[in-house]
């Protein structure tokens, strides 16, 4: 009897661990949070001069996430971070997102706020957009969308900076989104304290795809009325 060694070697690498089955990228979304419950809820510190907790005490209107700045150096910007399932993995399920949150900015010189998306696992960083430029000790309301299937141009020109220096793309990225985070940007070392509520990230249809609807929804009243 001949032996088939390329299948013997095969079943070798397996029971050595060496080959291995790819596992696939669960997809992301839909997620709300409004940390109401006592509990960080899955959020974590994104920079080790960030000290995160549950505020019960002040929030929109209940509970929030209080981002605070930790002054040991080295002194870094803050955020929170979470690698929960729904806000992490694949994107590209849907053609489009809106990503939104409230923050409320209590003491500290800030610069921007950053949603900011790293790829694949921790040796990447990612992709992140400005969406704030006004700093009060009051809530606001942020929200980003964006489609998944944009270039790279796209993305940049919607707002998105690159800091992979070209290495991994948007569409590259929106399959495998690592550590999503909110990032409190901050002028000075100094410190700070920041607020977070109200997360939520949901698929939505393109602005170009409403107007179509819309479109069509107009003609096909047009119609019914000539046939009245």
């Amino acid at each position: 009897m001949s032996i088939n060694w390329s299948a013997v070697r095969f079943a070798s690498l397996i029971s050595v661990g060496l080959l291995l089955p790819v596992q696939p990228v669960s997809a992301a979304g839909p997620y709300s949070e409004g940390w109401d419950g006592g509990d960080t809820n899955g959020w974590i510190p994104s920079t080790t001069s960030s000290v995160v907790v549950n505020d019960g005490t002040d929030g929109n209107p209940a509970g929030s996430l209080a981002v605070r700045r930790l002054l040991a150096d080295p002194i870094f910007d803050t955020g929170a971070t979470t690698e929960l399932a729904a806000l992490s993995g694949d994107y590209t399920g849907s053609q489009a997102w809106m990503l939104s949150f409230d923050a409320k900015y209590d003491t500290g010189d800030f610069a921007d706020t950053w949603v900011r998306f790293r790829y694949q696992d921790s040796t990447f960083n990612g992709w992140h957009k400005d969406v704030s430029d006004i700093f009060t000790n009051a809530w606001q309301s942020h929200s980003v969308m964006f489609d998944p299937t944009w270039s790279n141009a796209e993305a940049i020109a919607n707002g998105w900076m690159d800091e992979t220096a070209g290495t991994v793309s948007w569409q590259q990225l929106m399959t495998d989104v690592y550590h999503p985070e909110i990032r409190f940007i901050l002028g000075d070392q100094n410190s700070a304290l920041a607020h977070i509520d109200n997360v939520n990230l949901k698929a939505v249809p393109e602005p170009g795809a409403v107007a179509l609807t819309c479109i069509g929804l107009v003609a096909c009243l047009r119609f019914a009325r000539q046939r009245s």
